[in-house]
């Protein structure tokens, strides 16, 4: 019976393989065969008792003189599958589950655990067309995912685990970028999240990243780490696993820097107080960055309107063109939310306003103009009306007037009380 190798991938021979395990994302492995097996699809490579689940990269794949040389992705490669756009809808709240376990499914790939920042995102979540990985990274929040060695891709922070001292010996150590290279002689006695104490490492320190290197009758291991100190508890040391990649934090870093000049979206203020036309704005997130705003100026987007908010009112900033110097109200409270309804809302028109759809005719009337209209009716009232003394028989005389004016079959029409008379329209 032939004895399997050390390392192979179902049970092909494995002469060196190169096997890189982030914190965020999936592991992937890359391997050169002894020949050139017929490998493909779903496979597990197997070092020494170490059992790692995923599938052959096609776009990494090949055979160079007699010799097959491929690249393995941890679960089901399917994480970089670019996903169509949709809308979700829940008034009890979208749960970050369902839409990450959608964005699994079209991709192919599994859940394990699943221990998200927040188990709802919102009434609403609007899915933009992209890579699944990034809707994933979306809805779950700062928290990491990984693929673990079993092909599932888990949420939430790596356990911190102590390893027996014994199981592994340090070879070298560069603290300047947290850098040391292990001699393992079980290739599962060192991952990510793994406690290191052992000489010549200073105080113990909590793995991040990980790269294996195996060849025939070697096996070496690269470790990243954070440091913890000495009495760190096993919460302080898990700090150390939320952050990404080396290559993934230098990018973000770059485009961190690249932006700092900028501010894009709008961002939600909770108004303070009126002063005058401005508003005196508290940031409601203190996460955000945001200082408190006072004053600042309202642009509704509809031309000519003003309003007097309600304090405590939730209303949008946002900054014209990204710049810091321009930061303007352009949103306000939808109906049902506290202080959704102004104080007053005043719209300024110089000619007409117009209520209707495309077809409408009717003007609302300006105060001006309604003003000047009472005054011409209030004219022609005094022209026309004659003024009646009240008598003390009860309006007796008054309907008497009435009768003869409509003639004697007229109902009797009251007068209106103006003052101290009242006044009959002849």
């Amino acid at each position: 019976m032939t004895t399997r190798a050390f390392c192979n991938v179902d049970g092909h021979t494995v002469l060196e393989a190169t096997i890189v395990v982030p914190n965020v994302g999936p592991w992937y492995a890359t391997l050169s065969f002894q020949g050139a097996p017929d490998v493909s699809g779903r496979v597990t490579l197997t070092v020494g008792s170490l059992e790692l689940r995923g599938v052959i990269d096609v776009r990494n794949d090949g055979v160079f003189g007699e010799q097959r040389r491929s690249r393995i992705v941890g679960g089901a490669g399917g994480w970089g599958t670019l996903l169509p756009a949709l809308a979700y809808h829940n008034d009890a709240g979208v749960r970050s589950l369902t839409v990450a376990q959608d964005a699994a499914r079209l991709a192919g790939e599994e859940l394990g655990s699943f221990d998200p920042e927040a188990s709802a995102i919102g009434n609403d979540y609007v899915r933009q067309a992209g890579l699944a990985s990034r809707v994933l990274e979306d809805v779950i929040g700062a928290v990491p995912w990984h693929v673990g060695f079993d092909g599932r891709t888990n949420v939430g922070e790596r356990e911190v685990v102590d390893v027996d001292a014994e199981a592994y010996e340090v070879l070298d150590v560069e603290p300047r970028v947290g850098l040391a290279t292990l001699a393992l002689d079980d290739v599962s006695a060192v991952g990510i999240g793994s406690r290191l104490t052992r000489a010549p490492l200073v105080g113990p320190v909590v793995v991040t990243e990980l790269e294996i290197r195996v060849e025939v009758g070697s096996l070496r291991a690269t470790a990243w780490y954070g440091a913890v100190g000495a009495g760190a508890t096993a919460l302080e040391a898990s700090r150390s696993l939320s952050a990404r990649g080396r290559i993934a934090q230098a990018m973000r870093a770059i485009a961190r820097r690249a932006l700092d000049g900028t501010l894009f979206g709008r961002y939600r203020y909770r108004v303070v107080q009126m002063s005058g036309d401005r508003v005196e704005l508290q940031a409601v997130r203190a996460g955000a960055g945001l200082p408190d705003i006072l004053p600042i100026t309202q642009q509704p987007g509809v031309a000519g309107a003003s309003a007097t908010l309600v304090g405590g009112a939730v209303v949008l900033v946002e900054f014209i063109e990204g710049d810091r110097t321009m930061p303007v109200i352009t949103g306000f409270a939808p109906k049902g939310e506290p202080g959704h309804a102004p104080d007053e809302l005043t719209f300024d028109v110089v000619t007409q306003l117009r209520l209707g759809g495309p077809s409408a005719s009717d003007a609302v009337a300006l105060a001006s103009t309604v003003d000047s209209q009472l005054d011409d009716i209030n004219q022609a009232l005094d022209a026309f009306a004659v003024a009646v003394p009240v008598p003390n028989d009860g309006g007796a005389a008054i309907q008497t007037a009435f009768r003869a004016v409509w003639g004697p079959g007229a109902p009797p029409r009251p007068p209106s009380n103006v003052g101290a008379t009242k006044v009959v329209a002849l």
